[in-house]
């Protein structure tokens, strides 16, 4: 996993010119880290092959950016649990919101938009409103909770806290700013931390690095609060949402895409360089796995976290789901071809060529168990991918032209 993630990393890096970037693939109920990459990086077992600084930070722990709109899940946990909003209740979001002498746009206009949609459509706008309905303590209280503004708990030299200021200083602007990702800074691993809080039903589980660690966790939000969210969430990696290149086929992916412009450190920012990217986890209705992509400083024309980020999540989730056999939702219509099992064949290869994995296999072949697996025998196995029917969940073959227009802007 840790392999299939840098190497995911390191080629939106240099397709998309970002300076740097890091992921954080993580269990959601034990909070065990299973990839923690960075890039640019160096192989330490060649003589002379870290040369450069760079290469010796762990972007995923060392660096903290502003996140953009990955911050407005909490933003809305906060309000839907202390009340201040209602699931249902919807806000119009078509003329841009002014906070403190500014306006807060969207990049794609929409009218009236319930929470699921301000979430898939990524509206700063709503996000905004939802905030300033709520007090600044209980969202102080949230980003606290669930790890923003305080260090990380893996003891590595130079991790950073990232920056949360206290509530008291908080104006209306910074009020409703840090509820879509602006004046507040986080690292790759508090992100992947965050949400698995989401994921497991509303609980902070500390993230750790060592084999057999004992847990550690604590309540953060309620149960039907994490609920509500993992819900709206599946629908930013489905058509017409801003994550949709995050779509594994055969599963459910739950996530949202964030895009800041980079600050210039003269109190404004470089209008073409981004913090581009997107949290998620997966399975959609009960994740085991919750992954963090931040890519850094590009200045390409799709400098968007719906298209940079989200592609080395779906690459290298769809490949950890698989070698944790987590069996796809696929074949929902009940489409299956039936084989002869060839000689010499195993169920995990069989699993492999299949685009499925060894324990869904034996389901629906009825198997006591690998070794039952005979020769010869007819064997069922979901259609391949191409064919007709393979599941109804599909990563759609998009055009850039038309990724750009799903991404909205790229949340």
């Amino acid at each position: 996993m840790q392999y299939w993630a840098y190497m995911a990393l390191l080629r939106s890096l240099h397709q998309f010119h970002a300076r740097v970037g890091s992921a954080v693939l993580m269990n959601v109920h034990t909070g065990a880290i299973l990839a923690m990459v960075s890039a640019p990086s160096c192989n330490p077992n060649q003589k002379g092959s870290c040369t450069a600084p760079a290469d010796y930070v762990n972007n995923a722990v060392h660096q903290a950016f502003e996140p953009g709109s990955v911050m407005k899940p909490f933003a809305i946990a906060a309000a839907l649990a202390s009340h201040s909003v209602s699931p249902s209740q919807k806000f119009n979001v078509y003329h841009p919101l002014w906070v403190g002498g500014y306006p807060i746009t969207d990049d794609v206009r929409h009218h009236i938009l319930n929470i699921e949609h301000i979430l898939k459509y990524s509206s700063c706008i709503g996000t905004a409103k939802i905030a300033l309905l709520t007090p600044k303590r209980t969202l102080y209280n949230m980003y606290q909770a669930v790890g923003f503004g305080r260090e990380p708990p893996l003891g590595l030299p130079g991790e950073t806290a990232g920056v949360l200021p206290p509530w008291q200083s908080w104006g209306v602007a910074r009020h409703a700013t840090i509820s879509i990702g602006y004046g507040v800074s986080v690292t790759t691993l508090q992100l992947a931390a965050a949400y698995a809080s989401i994921a497991n039903g509303g609980w902070y589980v500390r993230p750790h690095l060592f084999a057999g660690e004992k847990s550690q966790r604590h309540r953060v939000m309620p149960a039907w609060v994490a609920n509500d969210l993992r819900r709206w969430l599946q629908s930013v990696a489905r058509p017409g949402g801003t994550g949709i290149l995050a779509a594994i086929p055969g599963y459910a992916v739950a996530g949202k895409t964030g895009t800041s412009n980079m600050a210039n450190g003269k109190d404004g920012f470089y209008h073409h360089r981004t913090n581009a990217t997107f949290v998620g986890f997966a399975p959609g209705p009960r994740p085991d796995l919750v992954m963090a992509v931040n890519l850094r400083g590009s200045h390409y024309s799709w400098n968007f976290g719906g298209i940079e980020a989200a592609p080395v999540f779906r690459y290298t989730m769809r490949r950890a789901l698989r070698t944790l056999d987590v069996a796809p939702r696929c074949n929902i219509g009940g489409k299956f071809l039936d084989i002869r099992v060839p000689a010499g064949s195993d169920l995990h290869e069989l699993a492999l060529k299949y685009h499925s994995t060894s324990r869904y296999l034996e389901q629906i072949n009825h198997l006591p168990s690998p070794q039952a697996l005979q020769a010869g025998a007819f064997f069922q196995v979901p259609m391949p991918l191409g064919e007709k029917d393979f599941c109804r969940v599909q990563t759609p073959a998009v055009s850039r032209a038309q990724a750009e227009i799903w991404s909205e802007g790229g949340g």
